[in-house]
């Protein structure tokens, strides 16, 4: 079964209802520096009557054994292992931030095992300030507070801002240092024109961290792209506006087609 094998692999994850029907679509999910797979619960667990859910700890992150990465190469290689030997047909992958790199990476070097690309709040480019950088090994926790100071649209739940926070530092001073560097080296501006798959972006109208001019530069650059911003959320699109964000996705899996 693919959940004991993810397991037997060391490999940390969140799965919908546990029934993987191979005429549905697959839908894996990938989360953002310093994150987790249960960033995607509300994907995960609302999306699971349509298609296949899967939702991923990238290495050295909530339940995946091993080492983080400083190279966005480095975890799509790592991904490319596990969606070759989990999955017969080609999936739909899904990324958040770092998550979109390692997806926009995938889909350079990996286009087959791909049916479509989902990309939430990231950019062909993703410059990090080196206050940020320093300040993971400096100041950690003081350094997360900032980073997820920008990460909510105005007015968000509180306890979201507390819970993203959490996560981030339960992640580690040495895994987000290493998350951030790989963001920072990432550059795939020149290369986009070579990504041939149907391709949904998505991005918080709000969005600092990851502002909406980087998907507006994705969208003109991938000729296979479609592009929706959404009011009222921030960096964290898919939980602030959740509802809305799944119908998109939802939408356009199935617009896609088998």
């Amino acid at each position: 079964m693919l959940f004991d094998k993810l397991r037997d692999m060391d490999i940390g994850f969140e799965a919908g209802s546990g029934r993987f029907d191979e005429n549905r679509p697959t839908l894996v999910m990938i989360h953002g520096a310093g994150g987790g797979s249960q960033i995607w619960k509300n994907q995960v667990n609302r999306l699971d009557d349509s298609v296949n859910t899967l939702a991923l700890d990238l290495p050295g992150h909530g339940n995946t054994g091993g080492q983080s990465k400083a190279l966005v190469e480095e975890y799509s290689r790592w991904l490319r292992k596990i969606l070759g030997d989990m999955f017969y047909k080609p999936v739909f992958l899904m990324g958040h931030s770092l998550g979109g790199a390692i997806v926009l990476e995938t889909a350079l070097l990996f286009p087959e095992l791909l049916k479509g690309i989902v990309l939430v709040g990231t950019g062909p480019l993703l410059r990090v300030a080196p206050v940020f950088i320093n300040g993971f090994l400096d100041k950690f926790e003081e350094t997360i507070d900032m980073v997820i100071g920008y990460a909510y649209a105005s007015g968000a739940d509180l306890t979201l801002i507390r819970e993203g926070a959490k996560l981030m530092k339960e992640a580690g001073a040495e895994v987000v240092h290493d998350d951030f560097m790989a963001c920072n080296s990432f550059d795939r501006r020149k290369e986009l024109k070579n990504i041939n798959l149907p391709c949904q972006i998505i991005c918080g109208e709000e969005d600092k961290l990851t502002p909406p001019a980087l998907s507006e530069t994705l969208n003109r650059s991938i000729r296979k792209s479609v592009l929706t911003i959404l009011p009222s959320a921030g960096h964290h699109v898919m939980i602030e506006t959740y509802e809305a964000f799944n119908r998109r996705v939802e939408d356009f899996v199935f617009e896609t087609g088998e």
